[in-house]
């Protein structure tokens, strides 16, 4: 999978010191309720991207874990910002479906991941993205799949 030119300014920007925050001010910016879970970026590759989050009161529910909203919000945004990632600029993708099984609770800070097989962007079609979110103890708390509608542009 080739690099595209966003993928190649991520990475640039995760070897900028406070690159966490310059990205959560691009996001607020670009998708203001994605940004109010703080994610991090923990790493961008073609294909995969793994975004981190932590247990905050913000995003806890009235049991003191994760809720299932900041979760959800967590496994959409990695999914999108990995198709987003991969994506050439003759292309263009919408969410249309996430299915989530909520595994355990989710009582420390979080990572998501999400993996991409190459696609034909310029084919309509929907493509499943598998995404598990692991704790701090490397147990799987949640998984989705969310379903992204791709095609070119017109």
């Amino acid at each position: 999978m080739d690099e595209t030119p966003m993928l190649r300014a991520i990475r640039l920007l995760m070897r900028v010191p406070g690159h966490n925050l310059l990205f959560r001010w691009g996001l607020a910016l670009a998708a203001p309720y994605s940004a109010t879970i703080r994610p991090r970026l923990v790493h961008a590759a073609p294909g995969c991207l793994e975004l981190g989050m932590a247990k905050r009161r913000a995003v806890s529910n009235h049991m003191g874990t994760l809720h299932a909203a900041a979760l959800a919000n967590l496994m959409e945004l990695c999914g999108s910002l990995a198709v987003q990632l991969t994506i050439p600029r003759s292309a263009r993708w919408i969410p249309s479906g996430l299915d989530i099984r909520y595994r355990r609770k989710a009582r420390t800070a979080v990572r998501a991941r999400c993996g991409l097989d190459p696609l034909d962007w310029h084919q309509n079609q929907d493509v499943p993205l598998q995404i598990e979110v692991i704790d701090e103890h490397n147990e799987v708390v949640a998984e989705a799949t969310l379903h992204m509608r791709i095609g070119p542009r017109r």
